[in-house]
């Protein structure tokens, strides 16, 4: 009698750190990849360094410039103080309003499809069905969409469990957002 392989099962529970450093990865993930912002930080940058140097600085051009630069400057903090500050407050108050979130979860998958189940919902969805995943040190994302995921924290799994995943991943065909 052949005996077969029963699916890899992990049970967690999101905290609201989980949820946080969900977000994070999902934010520089969208923000690193996204050819739209590198090409307008860069487009801001050039045309800031072709105002100093055809115009110089005593000029109305050359003052735009320097208006510019402390206007990406500004952004920069402010995109910083979001990531480390803002966002963790953000999910510590979406965590508290989403009960469904706070529930014990029981996690499996196989060649196919990842599954979980709570005390008031489950789902079984094929890879096929997602957009893509994205990996961190703290993070297993399944994307549904480019802002909609389901999560795996990684201090639920062990690491053979977190590499049988990861190998999942890559034998399904999904893009590594």
């Amino acid at each position: 009698m052949a005996t077969s392989a029963l699916p890899p099962s992990v049970s967690f529970t999101i905290t609201a750190e989980d949820y946080a450093n969900a977000l994070r990865l999902r934010m520089r993930r969208y923000w690193l990849k996204s050819t739209r912002i590198r090409v307008f930080v860069a487009a801001v940058v050039v045309a800031c360094i072709l105002a100093f140097t055809v115009a110089g600085l005593d000029s109305v051009p050359g003052s735009l410039a320097i208006g510019a630069m402390i206007g990406l400057i500004g952004l920069s903090a402010w995109l910083v103080i979001g990531y480390f500050a803002l966002l963790p407050r953000q999910a510590r108050k979406i965590y508290g309003q989403q009960k469904t979130m706070q529930h014990p979860v029981e996690a499996s998958w196989n060649s196919e499809a990842y599954s979980s189940a709570t005390a008031v919902a489950s789902s079984t969805v094929p890879w096929g069905e997602y957009h893509g995943w994205s990996a961190d040190e703290t993070m297993i994302l399944l994307m549904h969409s480019p802002v909609l995921f389901q999560m795996i924290p990684r201090h639920a799994l062990n690491a053979a469990q977190a590499a049988d995943l990861t190998e999942h991943l890559k034998q399904s065909g999904l893009r590594n957002i």
